[in-house]
């Protein structure tokens, strides 16, 4: 078989299964070549042994029963680099980047700023934020060990392991208990924010295989949100900013609670390329310290 002949293969077992068949199946048997994707449309000649065949067979198997992409190569792209990525933690979105972008905007003037992710699951967001911030002293938490684990690998790849601190823990609580209460200039989190009750609505690829954990926000998928804006807080300087995604049409309840919760100003939803809203920024009374 060729490799013309495997992709066709692979498009036609997965069509009407995946959303995107011959997306799919460029990106399995490009991983499986150890070629670039372009390689799979230029030479469609090329001959595949039978032993990549078979390990490429079983992918697109896999992919047909739910599993996603991320999953079956390991990794996932982000902010231009790859993350390594399993069930561990939530595969990162392309629409999460606004939450790195939106807190680089806020940085931009801080040559030596303090940054934390919470719930940071595969340090996607932090450890973004600290490749792009070379001054920057960067703190991850999460409460899941494992995806702290997996995060740390995230770094050492990426070479910031010296430059990054990881924390288990249950959101702000490790920051807290391990001396950081007001220091941090930006706080950025992607918290779970599905409503429970939509969870069983969602694809097979993302309700059987990412974790639970990191998805269910609760009854009104707002549960973590609302602990977050009341604890955030304490950790950040005056003047500090939250950065948190949100699902899109909670913009304004995440307001109403700032307003509730008081000792915010500044804040405000901003939406992602596709006009959904994406991304709540709060910012901690008083002034900061110049």
């Amino acid at each position: 078989m060729n490799v013309g002949e495997a992709l066709s293969h692979g498009r036609l077992l997965l069509a009407g299964i995946s959303d995107t068949p011959g997306r799919d199946a460029t990106l399995l048997l490009s991983f499986v070549l150890g070629k670039p994707s372009e390689f799979v449309h230029l030479h469609p000649e090329a001959p595949v042994s039978e032993s990549l065949i078979a390990e490429y067979t079983s992918f697109l198997e896999r992919r047909s029963a739910g599993e996603p992409i991320a999953y079956l190569r390991g990794f996932q792209e982000f902010m231009g680099h790859n993350f390594l990525v399993d069930r561990r933690v939530l595969i990162p979105r392309p629409e999460t980047e606004h939450v790195v972008e939106t807190a680089l905007d806020l940085l931009c003037n801080m040559p030596s700023p303090t940054v934390g992710d919470i719930c940071c699951g595969s340090g996607a967001i932090g450890l973004s934020l600290a490749k792009r911030l070379p001054g920057a002293a960067t703190v991850l938490t999460d409460v899941s060990r494992e995806a702290v684990d997996l995060a740390r690998e995230n770094a050492e790849r990426l070479g910031l392991s010296q430059r990054v601190t990881f924390l288990v823990g249950d959101l702000v609580a490790p920051l807290i208990e391990m001396g950081f209460a007001g220091k941090f200039d930006v706080l950025a989190t992607n918290p779970p924010y599905i409503p429970t009750d939509e969870m069983e609505t969602l694809s097979t690829t993302v309700r059987d295989y990412e974790p639970r954990l990191a998805l269910d926000g609760g009854e009104s998928g707002l549960q973590v949100i609302r602990r977050v804006v009341k604890e955030a807080p304490p950790a950040l300087k005056p003047g500090g900013f939250l950065v948190m995604e949100i699902g899109h049409g909670q913009g304004e309840a995440c307001l109403e609670m700032m307003r509730e919760t008081g000792g915010w100003s500044e804040t405000r939803v901003l939406r992602d390329y596709a006009g959904r809203q994406r991304v709540v920024v709060g910012r901690k009374a008083g002034l900061r310290e110049v």
